[in-house]
């Protein structure tokens, strides 16, 4: 069963637009399938180039593309609460407009 859901991942792997990187970047493929386009630092020589997508790779299922991609990841940790002090109620403002000439 977790290797049909890993089939449907790849499958489900979105189209990304490739924009311009700053030259410490460079892109690559996680994958033969050409997939999975990931962003890494060009500044690594060719041996740790090579032994970090094999790390990705082994462990793809921690890549994620969204949220909803890595699994068992607690709310808590992707929501945040603000604490009022006891008796505090939460008040609404409105916008505030900035001077366009800033």
């Amino acid at each position: 069963m977790e290797v049909q859901a890993s089939k449907e991942k790849e499958k489900s792997a979105p189209k990304v637009e490739l924009k311009p990187l700053p030259p410490h970047l460079t892109y690559t493929l996680l994958d033969p399938n050409h997939k999975f386009l990931i962003i890494i630092s060009a500044k690594l020589d060719d041996s740790q180039f090579k032994d970090l997508l094999d790390v990705l790779r082994r462990h793809r299922g921690a890549v994620g593309y969204s949220i909803d991609d890595i699994k068992r990841i607690s709310p808590s940790l992707c929501m945040h609460r603000i604490f009022l002090d006891e008796g505090h109620k939460p008040y609404k403002q409105s916008q505030q407009h900035l001077n366009p000439n800033i």
